[in-house]
């Protein structure tokens, strides 16, 4: 149980994808061709609605008998809350940028990805090919109306630009292909050009990204994000212990 938990802690770094906070890999990496049926100009349609940050939604006291049920089978019930320690932490990290590089570069056991809103952000709403932020008193922060953009990476992401002159930080969004309906969240990423997006562990935006749920949830939805986000996680280290 001990091997297993110790690789587990490396496992969790690489933020695997089933709920929150992205698959980061090393650019090295190839990552899985995103489903095309969501590539299209129609997946910025098709998440319509008002999205919060994903993980203080996560986290809340709530849903931790929730956490404790999901990874219990997984891990054993004597290492069930640090595995949800962990997890949650992994992805609650404040560091991002060349700050975030320098500090996990120093100390590779303490790396965690920041998956917050940025940009004074406390809100998302997709409306359309409008998308709009809104600050903590629900004013408008931007609102810009975006096209797809055909830009070559190799994360999968799905590319859009601001048809707005001067809208800095917001211009570019980078958009995993979840949806409310397939895994419970979004994943994206957001800056004034597409470079800064295209690597996990390197420029501005290193050890960034945003994981949203939906602002009106439901309780099924929070259940099935929390248990697809703990066996994504923690089955596959089960299988190469097993094996």
């Amino acid at each position: 149980m001990k091997k297993k938990f110790a690789a587990f802690v490396l496992c969790v770094i690489c933020l695997l994808s089933a709920a929150g906070c992205g698959q980061p890999k090393t650019d090295e990496q190839t990552p899985p061709a995103a489903d095309q049926s969501t590539t299209t100009d129609d997946y910025l349609t098709g998440i319509g609605g008002t999205y919060v940050e994903l993980f203080p939604e996560l986290s809340k006291s709530e849903y931790r008998n929730i956490w404790i049920d999901a990874t219990a089978p997984l891990v054993g019930a004597e290492n069930a809350e640090a595995t949800t320690d962990l997890l949650l932490g992994m992805c609650m990290a404040e560091p991002y940028g060349p700050e975030a590089a320098e500090k996990y570069e120093a100390d590779p056991d303490s790396m965690a990805f920041n998956c917050y809103f940025l940009g004074g952000i406390d809100k998302f709403v997709m409306d359309g090919h409008t998308i709009t932020g809104l600050d903590a008193q629900g004013q408008e922060v931007f609102s810009h109306t975006y096209k797809l953009l055909d830009e070559e990476n190799e994360n999968g992401f799905i590319f859009y630009q601001s048809e707005d002159e001067n809208s800095g930080e917001f211009t570019y969004f980078a958009f995993s292909p979840d949806t409310m309906e397939t895994t419970y969240h979004l994943e994206f990423r957001y800056a004034d050009n597409t470079d800064d997006l295209q690597s996990w562990f390197e420029g501005s935006y290193a050890y960034w990204n945003v994981g949203a749920i939906a602002e009106d949830y439901s309780e099924e939805e929070i259940l099935s994000a929390i248990n697809l986000f703990a066996t994504e996680n923690l089955s596959e280290e089960e299988e190469e212990e097993a094996a």
